[in-house]
This record gives C-alpha cells, sequence and structure tokens, in this order.
C-alpha cells in the first residue's frame, strides 16, 4: 500500500519500471487473484510477446491485457507515466494538465485526456456511493460575474450541493450536480432538476432529506453553500477556472477527494483501484459533451439589451 504521507520522489523510486506498475496494477484489478473477465476462470497463460503482459484464459482461451477494461485501455502512454499521473491526482490539491505535461514529459494534449480519464473513474467510482440518514440538498453557485445584474451571468452555472449530515451537523458524504439549462425555468431550479438530484444521488430509503432550490431562501444550509465555495476556489486556484462544459467532472473530482479523504484507506491506492476497474473514456465522447454556455450567453445579453 502506497502511504499518504509519501513524497512524488519518493513514490518515482517505488515504481521506477513498468513491470513494477503491471504487478501493482494486476493486484489492483484482481486482489483475490485473476478471473477471466468472459467465463470468470482462474487459471491462466501468462504471454509475453507484447509490451504488456496478455494473459489467456485456459478455459475459453479468450486473451485479457493488463489494461484491458481499464480507463489506461488503448493507451500508448507507459504505465509508469499513468502511475505518475495517479498519484499527483490523489493529493489533496490535485493538479492541471499543463503542470502534468510538465512534470512527466507529454504533449498537453496527452496530460489532458489523461486528467478526464482520472477524473472518469472517480466521477465512476464515487456514484456507486449514495447519501444516506440525514441529507441536505441546497442552491449553489459556480463562478462570480463581474458585473453583477438582476440576470444569470454567463459565467454563472447554477449547482445543486448535497450532502449526508452527522449528529454533529457535520458533512460526512459530498455530492455535488451542475444544472442542466433544461432544468432552469428564467434562472430558477425547477423540481425536475432536485428530484433528478435525488434519483441519482440519494439512497431510496432515506426519508429525512430537506432540498432548497431557492436563492435567498432563509433556510438555506450554509455548510453546503461553504463546501461550494471552497470547489470554486479550488478549481479557480488548481485550473485558473473553467467552462460550463466539463464542469461537472471537476466537480465530481472534488467531492471524490473530500469524500476520500473521510476513509481511512492510501488515497494512491483506492485511486488505482478505481481507475483498474473504470471502463476507458474515449475521446469522441469526452469532446462530444453537451454546452449550452453559447445559447446561455445569447439569452443574457438579449435580456441586458430589453432591459436597457
Amino acid at each position: 500500500m502506497v502511504h499518504n504521507e509519501l513524497t512524488y520522489e519518493l513514490f518515482c523510486e517505488l515504481f521506477d519500471t513498468d513491470e513494477k506498475c503491471t504487478q501493482a496494477l494486476f493486484s489492483a484489478r484482481w486482489p483475490e487473484g485473476f478471473r477471466c473477465p468472459r467465463c470468470s476462470h482462474e487459471n491462466f497463460y501468462l504471454i509475453r510477446t507484447r509490451k504488456h503482459p496478455l494473459y489467456e484464459c485456459r478455459s475459453c482461451h479468450v486473451q485479457t491485457s493488463i489494461t484491458a477494461g481499464t480507463i489506461m485501455e488503448n493507451s500508448r502512454t507507459p504505465l509508469i507515466l499513468w502511475f505518475q499521473a495517479l498519484f499527483l491526482h490523489s493529493q489533496p490539491r490535485g493538479i492541471s494538465a499543463t503542470r502534468l505535461s510538465s512534470i512527466i514529459g507529454t504533449t498537453y494534449k496527452t496530460a489532458w485526456l489523461i486528467c478526464h480519464k482520472i477524473r472518469h473513474a472517480m466521477s465512476f467510482a464515487d456514484s456507486s456511493e449514495l447519501l444516506s440518514g440525514v441529507v441536505r440538498v441546497n442552491w449553489s453557485v459556480y463562478g462570480h460575474p463581474y458585473n453583477p445584474t438582476v440576470f444569470r451571468h454567463p459565467q454563472e452555472q447554477p449547482l445543486l450541493a448535497g450532502a449526508s449530515i452527522d449528529e454533529h451537523n457535520q458533512i460526512t458524504h459530498l455530492k455535488i450536480m451542475q444544472v442542466p439549462d433544461h432544468h432552469l425555468i428564467h434562472d430558477r431550479i425547477t423540481p425536475a432538476a432536485s428530484q433528478s438530484f435525488i434519483t441519482q444521488y440519494v439512497d431510496p430509503s432515506v426519508t429525512d432529506i430537506t432540498v432548497i432550490t431557492q436563492k435567498f431562501s432563509r433556510n438555506r444550509h450554509f455548510p453546503l453553500i461553504q463546501m461550494s465555495i471552497q470547489a470554486s476556489n479550488w478549481i479557480n486556484f488548481t485550473f485558473n477556472g473553467i467552462g460550463s462544459k466539463h464542469l461537472q467532472s471537476y466537480l465530481d473530482q472534488f467531492c471524490y477527494g473530500f469524500n476520500s479523504a473521510n476513509r481511512n484507506s492510501s488515497r494512491f491506492s483506492s485511486l488505482l483501484l478505481h481507475s483498474g476497474t473504470t471502463p476507458a473514456l474515449d475521446y469522441p465522447t469526452l469532446i462530444g459533451r453537451s454546452n449550452n454556455s453559447n445559447l446561455h450567453k445569447r439569452s443574457y445579453f438579449e435580456l441586458l439589451k430589453n432591459a436597457g
């Protein structure tokens, strides 16, 4: 297990060859021993005729690469660089694609894709753990306008932040959802948005749940507002701000980091496990994410024009 206090330099000494990374990834994927992805048979033939070893099932003879079925599938980037990227992403501050590319020595495009694939693993892993017990959900926002008006500024992205709350009114598990434009009416969050949040993030057995969708409600849950502010500050500080298209993946990364901090486990080991069991995110899907920002910008400036 890699301890949380390990430095990047010491980590690189521990995983200084692709062979060591392969062994660690094998243990993360199959902690109880190899299992064929097709038939679950546990015995295999080891084939070393390629860059990465192949595991051929002795029962159905399906050949499985060490990276097949992981976020690293079909990647040309060496495992040693993937491991360095995973370690840097497991740190509380996180890392931008620009800084990652300079540290591990890849192009910016490669680093950018690696970052998003790691965030995909974080989102995939955290989605399986729902909010439970006492749940509070509150309106929030990412981004602040330079010239505040009565209208929503194009840089403002409405959010719903929700959490499991303990008996001391402390947040034990956090979820933040970007509210899409089709769930807004005159810049107000619709009941459909709150229902979508509950369906996606809250355990069906929860009975104590309060949802605040009004921007200036007296019943706002201030710990959630503070967490949203922290998320915004973290995104702005680490990544110099981002647009609406990929905002959700950055919010998921923030929540994953917060929730991981509440577990007594190695952050890197957990992230390696999740990266080794999450299907790859392909480039067309990544760049094909919807973006309503241009439509909202047009409507915003039309409102200003009409108001003037």
